[in-house]
């Protein structure tokens, strides 16, 4: 009960805003990307682009992940007074 009302009070806390689009997100987009890649329909700078959007996309997924497991270690603290502390290698 109390771990559902901290996370009422986290869900409270953060603005509503509509997350951008990501490749990442649609699986459909990336059987087309796919495709387009191994068929040769994709041009270099198309490739340069999708690249970059990729490598930003990645980085942002690291970040939030980074924040969501900096808030779990804040739950697990507040709930089972532990020290462990696990480090993940990206």
């Amino acid at each position: 009960m109390a771990t559902m009302m901290t996370m009422m009070t986290m869900q409270r806390q953060e603005p509503a805003t509509m997350p951008e689009y990501r490749l990442s997100d649609s699986e459909t987009m990336q059987n087309k990307l796919t495709y387009q890649i191994r068929t040769g329909n994709l041009g270099i700078g198309d490739l340069d682009r999708l690249q970059q959007q990729c490598t930003s996309e990645l980085h942002q997924l690291r970040s939030e992940l980074d924040d969501l497991l900096r808030e779990l270690r804040v739950i697990s603290d507040r709930l089972g007074g532990r020290d462990n502390r696990f480090s993940i290698a990206a």
